[in-house]
């Protein structure tokens, strides 16, 4: 079986105002939630381990967990 490469580039990111960012495949289902506060990701479907890691990152370099003040 081939390994398939999927980019962070093909996952679109949206931000609410409770300090949540929804990925969001090519079709727009809901793949897993980010919280900015903690920068916990909770994963609704499932993707490649690659693909996770991929995601988390890249999420924790564009929307770092706040600190508390």
């Amino acid at each position: 079986m081939s390994e398939q490469h999927v980019s962070v580039s093909s996952y679109h990111f949206r931000r609410s105002c409770d300090g949540l960012v929804e990925v969001l495949n090519e079709g727009s289902y809901v793949m897993a939630v980010y919280n900015e506060r903690t920068g916990g990701v909770r994963w609704k479907r499932v993707v490649r381990a690659s693909q996770m890691q991929q995601i988390e990152q890249w999420l924790g370099e564009h929307y770092p967990a706040r600190a508390k003040a």
